[in-house]
C-alpha cells in the first residue's frame, strides 16, 4: 500500500496592526480557515475586538483572536504581516529575532525595514479600507487587488503563493507579481499627492477633483512625483486604469485632465487618507512619503518644490497637532503659476 498523503504543516500568521488593511486581510484569511492572530498596541481596539469582534462593511462580526502588542509572542508565528504605519516599524522589528518571514503591506518607504533579514516579499493594496478610530470596525471604500511579490525581481515566494491561495478562496482578488517595487512606487506617486493636501486641508479625497485651485495643486504634485520617480529610473506598474506614464500625458494636457476628473471623483467620495487623523496625533508618515521623494530628488539633482512644501506644512501641523484647514494650504496655492 502507498503512503497516505502528508498534509503541509499549518501556517500561523500574525498580523501586526488592526487598522483598515490589517483587519481586511485578517478577515479574509480567517474565513479561509487560516490560523490568524491580530496584534494591536491600541488597548481600545483590543477591547472592542474582544467585546464586538471584527466588523467589515457592517457584516456579521468575526471572532478573530487578538492580543495586545506588549503581550505578543513573535516566536509562535510562521509568517508576520506588517500592517502598521511606517513610524511603528521600529518597535515591531525590535521584538523580532531570527529569520521569521515578514511581509509588509504598507505604502511608505522605510530604510530600517528594508534591511531586515526576514524581508523578502511585500504586499501593496490597491483597495482602500478605512477603520473607525479605537475600534475594529472597517469599511472597504474602494475595491481592488492585493499585489504580492518579491522585493527583487524573481519568482513569487512560498509565502506569497500561500497567501494568494487563501485570500482568493475567501474572495479577495490577489495578484502575484514578479517584482513588487513597480507597484510600490506607483502607490507612492498617488499617495504622496493625495495625503498631504487632504490632511493639511481637512478635506475628503474627492475634493481634489473638484474644479478649481485644489485640483490644480493635486495635478502639479502628481506630476512632480512622476517626474522624480521617472528621472530616478524607478520602475512603475499599473494600479488603477492607467499606467503612470499615461497619467502624466493626461496631466500634461489640462483640457484632458479636467475633462476626465469628474469621472474619477465618485470613486473618492467620502474617503479620507489615513494621514488625515495622524496629524492631530503628532506623528505621520510624511517622511516615508513626500520626504522619501524629496531625498530621491536631491540624489538626482531634481528640484521638488511641491514635495518640500508638503513636508514643511505637515511637519508643522503635526508638531502643533492642529486640525486640517484650507488656510494651511496657502504655501501650496502660492506655487501655482500666476
Amino acid at each position: 500500500m502507498g503512503k497516505a498523503p502528508v498534509n503541509p504543516p499549518k501556517k500561523h500568521i500574525h498580523i501586526i496592526g488592526a487598522g483598515g488593511i490589517g483587519i481586511a486581510v485578517a478577515g479574509r484569511l480567517f474565513k479561509a480557515n487560516t490560523s490568524v492572530l491580530l496584534v494591536e498596541s491600541n488597548s481600545a481596539k483590543v477591547n472592542f475586538a474582544n467585546k464586538h469582534g471584527v466588523i467589515i462593511n457592517n457584516q456579521s462580526p468575526i471572532r478573530i483572536p487578538i492580543v495586545a502588542f506588549d503581550e505578543w509572542d513573535p516566536c509562535s508565528a510562521d509568517l508576520i504581516l506588517l500592517c502598521v504605519k511606517c513610524y511603528h516599524n521600529g518597535e515591531v522589528l525590535a521584538r523580532l529575532s531570527g529569520n521569521t518571514p515578514i511581509i509588509p503591506i504598507q505604502n511608505g518607504f522605510d530604510k530600517q525595514l528594508s534591511t531586515h533579514p526576514g524581508l523578502k516579499e511585500e504586499g501593496i493594496a490597491s483597495f482602500v479600507s478605512e477603520c473607525e478610530p479605537d475600534s475594529t470596525r472597517t469599511r472597504i471604500t474602494r475595491k481592488g487587488q492585493l499585489h504580492l511579490g518579491p522585493i527583487n525581481p524573481s519568482i513569487p515566494g512560498e509565502e506569497s503563493i500561500f497567501l494568494r491561495g487563501n485570500l482568493r478562496d475567501s474572495g479577495q482578488e490577489t495578484e502575484l507579481v514578479p517584482w513588487i517595487q513597480p507597484y510600490k512606487y506607483t502607490k507612492l506617486m498617488y499617495n504622496a499627492a493625495i495625503s498631504p493636501i487632504t490632511s493639511a486641508g481637512g478635506i475628503s479625497n474627492s475634493e481634489l477633483l473638484k474644479p478649481g485651485p485644489l485640483r490644480q495643486i493635486f495635478f502639479k504634485l502628481l506630476a512632480e512625483n512622476y517626474h522624480i520617480l521617472h528621472q530616478a529610473g524607478k520602475p512603475l506598474g499599473i494600479i488603477g486604469p492607467f499606467h503612470p506614464a499615461t497619467v502624466q500625458k493626461i496631466l500634461a494636457n489640462p483640457w484632458v485632465g479636467n475633462t476626465l476628473a469628474p469621472f474619477f471623483r465618485p470613486s473618492l467620495m467620502n474617503t479620507y487618507c489615513s494621514m488625515f487623523h495622524d496629524v492631530q496625533k503628532g506623528v505621520t508618515e510624511i517622511a516615508n512619503y513626500n520626504g522619501y521623494l524629496v531625498e530621491l530628488a536631491k540624489q538626482i539633482g531634481f528640484k521638488a518644490p511641491w514635495n518640500e512644501t508638503c513636508v514643511h506644512i505637515i511637519e508643522n501641523l503635526s508638531a502643533s497637532r492642529q486640525k486640517g484647514s484650507l488656510r494651511h494650504l496657502d504655501k501650496l496655492f502660492e506655487l501655482l503659476p500666476k
